[in-house]
């Protein structure tokens, strides 16, 4: 079966497209490549407005060229201005894209190269018109070879102009995206910074109140001589041995963060009488993933001040899953459950902020409620 010639054209202009990138993509930079990209974008979207500016240009530059120089002809003319408008245009994209070898002594360089060429081209361009139209070097006078010069001095005085303007335009405004881009990463940073300081100042403040009411809990045991006493000091100890290093850190890992909510729920369980049923889950392969500190917790303690604690029992469980490249640590309960506007305090406010100082919009925190009564709150990051 023979291939259509439109098919087949477009198969061609595929494949030229495609070495055209990878040539690109082999000397441009990621920010160059993601312009041309663009560019290429916004040609194609409108490339009827573009070609018919192009047709326009050429044929009033045509027009202009035939006034003055009539025994050119009109093809000859067509030709003459279609040739240079892509030398034009090869020069505004060389320059738009190229900026950097225009500027410095590196650019004092080019332009000289570039200033070279173009009177070469155009003495070597005279030469051929007179061969063409069959006269003999020696008629190329001093005065119309001063000519030629002249002409092309204004052209490449001209097209300097212009690279050095695109040069000063380009510098200038990608010195500004650096600045841009660097105000935007100190902020991220120091964003980054007041979330980790209200966070700290958070867990400084639940602390006290739940190690007193702790320690209260530990001598009411001990006066009363009860075998969970024992207990109780010792997931304590647990606690604040994994606790105190969390408090400086800017990291953890999952295993650890668990870890610290069992040992905390541990002691709870102990102070509500056995009234609380736990369930702390990490597979091995996610115990060592990076997450950050005291998050867990944070969410833990919510769910038993809004979900446990109103009811006097429940079952809390802590698991870590992951799928798709993206890890799930999810706080469960079974208590009173989203009953009343929830979600918006101090503590869960500072663990959305915290997420996307860290992790931007890759990262979630979710609040939903349980059919069987109870609340899930979800975090998800990718691996």
């Amino acid at each position: 079966m023979v291939a259509k010639p439109e098919n087949w054209l477009a198969a061609w202009l595929s494949r030229l497209e495609k070495r055209a990138d990878a040539w690109a993509m082999r000397r441009l930079s990621p920010e160059q490549c993601a312009e041309a990209g663009a560019l290429d974008t916004e040609l194609k979207r409108n490339w009827q407005l573009w070609l018919g500016a192009y047709l326009l240009f050429s044929g009033t530059g045509a027009v202009v060229l035939q006034f003055f120089a009539p025994q050119i002809g009109w093809t000859r003319s067509l030709v003459i201005v279609n040739l240079l408008c892509i030398g034009i245009l090869g020069v505004v994209m060389s320059a738009w894209y190229g900026y950097g070898k225009y500027t410095g002594a590196r650019g004092r360089k080019n332009y000289a190269i570039f200033l070279g060429m173009l009177f070469a081209g155009g003495l070597v361009g005279s030469i051929v018109a007179s061969i063409d139209i069959g006269q003999p070097l020696t008629a190329m006078s001093a005065k119309k070879i001063g000519m030629i010069f002249a002409v092309v001095a204004a052209l490449g005085a001209a097209l300097v102009v212009v690279i050095a303007t695109i040069a000063y335009a380009r510098t200038r405004q990608v010195a500004q995206r650096m600045a841009l881009l660097q105000a935007e990463a100190d902020r991220e940073r120091l964003t980054r910074q007041s979330v980790q300081a209200e966070l700290k100042l958070l867990q400084a403040q639940v602390e006290p109140h739940f190690l007193f009411n702790t320690l209260a809990n530990l001598r009411f045991l001990v006066q009363t001589q009860s075998p969970l006493a024992l207990s109780m000091l010792d997931h304590l100890i647990h606690y604040l041995r994994t606790a105190l290093p969390e408090i400086r850190a800017e990291s953890s890992t999952v295993g650890r963060e668990i870890e610290l909510a069992r040992a905390y729920l541990e002691i709870l369980r102990i102070r509500m009488g056995g009234a609380l049923e736990i369930s702390a889950e990490v597979p091995q392969d996610l115990a060592g993933h990076v997450f950050p500190p005291l998050v867990v917790l944070t969410l833990v303690e919510n769910a038993i001040k809004h979900g446990i604690a109103p009811v006097g029992r429940g079952r809390i469980s802590v698991r870590a899953s992951s799928a798709d490249d993206r890890l799930r640590v999810v706080v469960e309960d079974d208590g009173r459950g989203l009953i009343e506007p929830i979600g918006q305090g101090v503590g869960l406010g500072n663990v959305r902020e915290r997420l996307r100082a860290i992790y931007g919009e890759s990262a979630r925190m979710e609040l939903s409620g349980r059919v069987d009564g109870g609340a899930i709150a979800a975090i998800e990051m990718p691996l």
